[in-house]
């Protein structure tokens, strides 16, 4: 009888860290699923995971809010958001309790919540006022992180919110004047590498910002194109990676392997609705655009970017501006400058938070010239 109670009494003490252990499983395999965009699977994953409900309520939010903005379904997913947000405040409001062992974990998810009402002013272009919503959720954020290092996730959020204040300083001096810029960038991508590095629940999220950032932002393709590649292989349904990837690619000048990427593109459109799927045909379109340009084809390259900017309906305006920028390239190569600084003019007056803007504002001064 005693070594029974004994018995008893070891599997009582450990029944918490199996718990723990079983939500963390079903964490991965949802957060997998996710990110592979099968968000209905996440989505019963996530609600059969022996999880709080706060944090439950968190993740099946996300996949919803993703699955509509997947499809280009921007203004309903917005709405949801907004709407998911305010309903989950309360739930956490409830959950939080400093005496709870979950405490820092608790509110790192309620920072990560209020944090994603950013996004909406982003994807407006409304980006002095996402910058400041996105604060609030970040102090958070950190003040979970300080209680307890071992939440590396949180990394990520004060990694995009270091990066993106640097970028906000290199376009608006309000934030320049007391933010140094390149100091900032490096902290973002700083903390977003030592989120993918540690295998954290967040890490797919981190190996696609450092794919994006490593495109667009920096511009080191060899490092972009290595991240797309882990990516792809992990999560081939993710379309956003692999366009983002088969573009790392064609300007690594490795045309081969984006043209095998670009003709199984539709193999994982099937699951869109209509209008994800004509949105994600465009965006194959801006990819293909990119590929003739880099193969000096400009007449195809013309013609499809040209489709893209007349049926533009992606959330962001990265390939917006990168399309009239590569306009302003071809005609700077052909020799037609006025009709480049008019590309280039049109960029810069998107007053976009990109690096084709400020790429934009050289060019119009000095015409571009292709590096061998």
């Amino acid at each position: 009888m005693k070594r029974l109670i004994i018995s008893l009494a070891f599997i009582l003490s450990c029944f918490p860290f199996l718990l723990k252990a079983a939500a963390d499983s079903c964490l991965i395999a949802g957060i997998a699923a996710d990110q592979n965009y099968e968000f209905d699977k996440a989505r019963e994953i996530f609600m059969q995971a022996p999880l709080r409900e706060p944090v439950r309520a968190f993740y099946i939010m996300n996949a919803q809010y993703k699955k509509l903005k997947i499809n280009g379904h921007y203004k309903d997913a917005n709405t949801y958001l907004i709407e998911g947000v305010n309903k989950n405040k309360a739930l956490f409001e409830e959950s939080l309790n400093p005496d709870d062992p979950d405490y820092a974990e608790l509110l790192m998810y309620y920072g990560a919540l209020l944090g994603l009402q950013a996004q909406v002013f982003m994807a407006e272009s409304k980006y002095l006022q996402g910058y400041y919503s996105g604060l609030t959720g970040l102090k958070k954020v950190e003040t979970a992180y300080n209680m307890n290092p071992d939440l590396t996730d949180a990394l990520l959020a004060m990694g995009t919110s270091a990066f993106y204040t640097g970028i906000m300083a290199q376009h608006y001096s309000i934030i320049g004047s007391v933010i140094n810029a390149e100091e900032s960038i490096r902290k973002g991508i700083d903390y977003i590498q030592k989120t993918w590095d540690s295998r954290a629940l967040s890490q797919a999220e981190a190996g696609y910002l450092l794919l994006l950032i490593n495109l667009y932002e920096i511009q080191d393709f060899e490092t972009a194109s290595g991240m797309g590649g882990i990516l792809l292989e992990k999560f081939p349904g993710n379309l956003e990676n692999r366009a983002l990837y088969a573009e790392t690619l064609i300007l690594r000048g490795d045309f081969e392997r984006a043209e095998e990427i670009l003709h199984d593109f539709h193999d994982y459109t099937h699951w869109l609705d209509d209008n994800g799927k004509n949105m994600w045909s465009l965006r194959k379109t801006y990819v293909e655009a990119v590929l003739a340009m880099e193969k000096n084809d400009f007449d195809t390259a013309k013609i499809k970017f040209n489709h893209v900017l007349e049926n533009y309906c992606f959330e962001y305006q990265w390939q917006k501006n990168l399309s009239l920028l590569k306009l302003g390239q071809m005609a700077d190569l052909q020799g037609d400058r006025k009709k480049a600084r008019m590309y280039y003019q049109h960029v810069i007056n998107s007053k976009e938070t990109t690096r084709s803007v400020l790429d934009a504002g050289v060019y119009i001064k000095k015409a571009y010239k292709k590096s061998s």
